[in-house]
């Protein structure tokens, strides 16, 4: 076989669902404004060509399933997934675990308690900034593991902590 046939069947998308859906439920379980999400409803996917956007550095991307690849996978025996949350393996490569999981755990904040997507703005990454520092995802860096014990969301933003209200909730 040539090395020209080799390398091109190689994938450019791997399926992580082993990898990062435990760390999905976990966060899910843990913080009560991740409890609208079906962690089950997500395909997890690396992407190991692409870098993202070109005009600047993109560490994962969440976006609705769309519907003619639900029906398509469905039909192959899978779940109805209607969210792909995508990692950019040639930006996430030198993440440690800790700062993997803070990922995660900004991409589940992008799924909105309509099941929407939310628009990527300044204020979807203050929380990720305040409470875990500007280079939380620098090579060189780490951050707080979100899924340890020890760690409480609201003592790492302080008075910058916004209580997000479920339905239901009395703000009373």
């Amino acid at each position: 076989m040539s090395e020209d046939f080799e390398d091109s069947a190689e994938f450019t998308y791997e399926i992580c669902n082993t990898k990062i859906r435990p760390i999905a439920e976990a966060l899910i379980n843990k913080y009560r404004e991740l409890a609208h999400i079906d962690v089950d409803k997500i395909l997890f996917i690396v992407n190991h060509r692409s870098a993202g956007s070109k005009r600047r550095v993109t560490l994962a991307k969440t976006m609705r399933m769309p519907p003619k690849w639900t029906e398509l996978l469905y039909q192959l025996g899978a779940c109805s997934y209607f969210y792909i949350m995508e990692f950019y393996a040639k930006t996430t490569a030198t993440m440690d675990e800790s700062q993997m999981v803070a990922l995660v755990y900004h991409e589940l904040r992008r799924i909105g308690q309509e099941g929407e997507i939310l628009s990527p703005d300044i204020n979807e990454w203050y929380p990720m900034f305040v409470g875990l520092g500007r280079k939380w995802f620098y090579p060189d860096n780490t951050c707080p593991n979100l899924l340890d014990d020890s760690v409480d969301w609201k003592k790492l933003m302080g008075s910058y902590y916004e209580d997000i209200q479920s339905e239901g909730d009395n703000p009373m």
